[in-house]
């Protein structure tokens, strides 16, 4: 069995279709199936849905599938969370009070390994971190952030209550200047693994990185599109000076040629100690 499920891993229709055949492959795949939780608030509908015999039920928006998944008893083997909204602040985007009723079932995600946030207002979230994914600290490995929208020091802080982590990413946030009261960092997790870092224009990112307490120790770091040309204050060499001892591999992706006919050229370095 374990040889059938480790050529069928990653194959998603073909374990479900696997899970069919007995009652003990079907107890051996449902892990492998229910991995991945999405929790898009793109997929909200306003009015509520007509159901048979007239009857209507109000629809659970965003929250359907953490419903069923709760339903089913499967939340458990979650092990990667996707939040995805349309853009911070707008009709669609989350907020506390959002999943505020909802935690109970977020918190019975006990092994999660990697939270994926795509357009998540982090300004919002990250005084009250400990209380929405505090189950994840002590589990969670890689953070992904896609078009997340807060200040410097508000994702820095965000990033460092996860005291295992080791994956980062960052692409193209949206970032605030507006000057917050953000607690003192006074520890940061690891960060030993990959670095990822897409078009990231900001004032004090990369310092603000290679500032942090514990230091960086990532092994493998990854630029797209931070070029001093288009991005002045993406210098990568701050990042690579914080990391000099740990460093083996670096990657760029770079854009060439102007605004009207752009082409990519990847530079990869690897870096024998």
């Amino acid at each position: 069995m374990d040889e059938i499920l480790g050529c069928l891993l990653g194959d998603l229709c073909s374990l479900k279709a696997c899970s069919l055949t007995c009652k003990r492959l079907f107890g051996a795949t449902r892990p492998l199936i229910h991995q991945h939780l999405v929790i898009d608030s793109r997929l909200y509908h306003s009015k509520p849905k007509l159901w048979l015999f007239g009857r209507r039920k109000k629809d659970p928006g965003p929250f359907e599938r953490l419903i069923d998944a709760d339903r089913l008893g499967v939340l458990p083997y979650t092990r990667h969370l996707i939040f995805k909204a349309k853009f911070p602040y707008s009709s669609t985007c989350f907020d506390p009070s959002d999943l505020q009723e909802h935690l109970p079932r977020i918190r019975s995600i006990t092994k999660l390994h990697t939270l994926t946030l795509q357009s998540f207002p982090v300004s919002q979230f990250y005084p009250v971190v400990g209380e929405y994914f505090g189950a994840f600290f002590s589990t969670l490995r890689h953070l992904d952030m896609r078009n997340t929208h807060a200040t410097v020091q508000q994702l820095l802080y965000f990033v460092c209550q996860f005291p295992l982590l080791e994956d980062l990413t960052i692409v193209v946030s949206y970032w605030e200047y507006i000057n917050h009261r953000v607690p003192t960092i006074t520890q940061s997790p690891p960060l030993r693994g990959k670095l990822v870092l897409v078009r990231p224009a900001s004032l004090g990112l990369f310092e603000g990185l290679a500032a942090l307490p514990g230091g960086l120790n990532f092994h493998s770091v990854e630029f797209f599109g931070c070029t001093k040309w288009r991005y002045p204050t993406a210098d990568s060499s701050v990042i690579l000076g914080a990391c000099s001892r740990t460093v083996t591999s670096v990657s760029y992706l770079l854009r060439t040629g102007g605004d009207e006919c752009e082409s990519n050229t990847s530079i990869h370095v690897h870096i024998t100690m």
